[in-house]
């Protein structure tokens, strides 16, 4: 689930805030959750859960601290550098801090448009992150990566056509249009990237790209020429799987 985390001195505005995130999430069904409502922004930098991630509604001012608010901003940014940060403040005029600081908020929620607005601003807030969490969950779904050396590499996984080893422990990867060569271990891949298939201890393939399979021969022809091979015992199961 994904947390949510509330900073505002104000008890009345805080209920009120509580109450408008959870009714966001059961109206909508968001796969979110309530980590810590509060006044004190020790407390909410100690609550934050260790999975690098979270939506913040902040109010500016805290506890006579007229930029409280903002610094608790900057210590979650460090914190966690792809936090979504909301600010909930009467202070518009310290906006431009908020660039200045390098907090780069989500939303600024102005509370002199009265509460009604503020709640609607919520909801729509928390969607824009439920449907930004959904779309980097399909890119990370979707892409391959590898490391040579210093540098990381990605493939969309819809133009992989296999992965395969040899004794040297290292792996060759072969997309349509370019193979390239680095270190890893296909039982760790294909834990990681379960979408490709085992059809040999020293081969996960994408069947996606697969047109045609020699069963006699144990063969598999890809998209753009490439060939794998096949295990007896795969071979008869991928025999089944493509029937």
């Amino acid at each position: 689930m994904y947390p949510v985390y509330i900073l505002e001195d104000n008890l009345e505005q805080r209920e009120a805030y509580v109450t408008a995130v959870k009714n966001s999430i059961m109206i909508n069904d968001l796969s979110m959750e309530l980590i810590c409502a509060t006044d004190n922004p020790a407390t909410l930098i100690s609550s934050i859960k260790q999975d690098h991630q979270g939506l913040f509604f902040l109010d500016m001012e805290i506890n006579g601290v007229k930029v409280g608010g903002l610094q608790t901003a900057v210590n979650i940014r460090n914190k966690i550098p792809g936090a979504h940060i909301v600010f909930i403040t009467t202070h518009e005029e310290l906006s431009l801090l908020t660039l200045e600081r390098k907090v780069a908020p989500l939303d600024y929620i102005s509370k002199s448009h009265g509460l009604d607005y503020i709640k609607q601003s919520i909801m729509a807030d928390m969607l824009k992150v439920e449907q930004l969490i959904k779309s980097e969950k399909y890119k990370k779904e979707n892409i391959f990566t590898y490391r040579i050396g210093n540098h990381f590499f990605s493939v969309p996984l819809s133009e992989l056509v296999y992965l395969t080893t040899s004794n040297s422990g290292r792996v060759t990867v072969r997309t349509l249009t370019k193979d390239a060569e680095f270190f890893g271990n296909l039982n760790e891949l294909s834990q990681k990237y379960p979408m490709l298939y085992r059809c040999d201890k020293s081969y996960l393939v994408n069947l996606d790209l697969l047109e045609s399979f020699d069963n006699s021969n144990r063969e598999l022809h890809f998209r753009g020429g490439s060939v794998a091979y096949a295990s007896f015992r795969k071979a008869r199961e991928l025999a089944k799987i493509l029937k």
